[in-house]
């Protein structure tokens, strides 16, 4: 009788210990937990145009937020921009398919931002 108590009593230790009260944390929870507001395909673009070279070709851009992609083909001086504005030109792969456009990318604050309208290139 003693050692019939004895076994619960050590099952019931085995699996209290063995017991998880806090919530599980994985991959798929974690990102969807609100912590920034996603970037547009805009910001990411200007950003990468802002860290290139200008004259660089082939630049490629990945937008977490969105799930677009695509690559910057050119990035010029950014003919009649003051304040070290920069043309470009990419490609945007996305779920609406391929586009090409062509815009402008100026200093803003500690980043870039596109200027303007960008236009769809076919």
């Amino acid at each position: 009788m003693f050692s019939k108590h004895l076994i619960t009593a050590m099952s019931i230790a085995v699996l209290t210990a063995c017991s998880h009260t806090e919530p599980l944390e994985t991959p798929l929870a974690q990102a969807n937990t609100p912590s920034a507001p996603p970037l547009t395909d805009q910001a990411v673009i200007a950003d990468t145009v802002g860290r290139g070279e200008v004259g660089a070709t082939a630049l490629a851009w990945a937008n977490p937020s969105t799930g677009s992609v695509g690559v910057i083909e050119h990035i010029d001086a950014g003919q009649g921009e003051a304040n070290g504005c920069r043309g470009f030109i990419t490609s945007r792969q996305s779920l609406e398919g391929i586009t090409r456009f062509n815009g402008v990318a100026c200093p803003a604050g500690d980043g870039w931002k596109v200027g303007g309208d960008t236009k769809a290139i076919r």
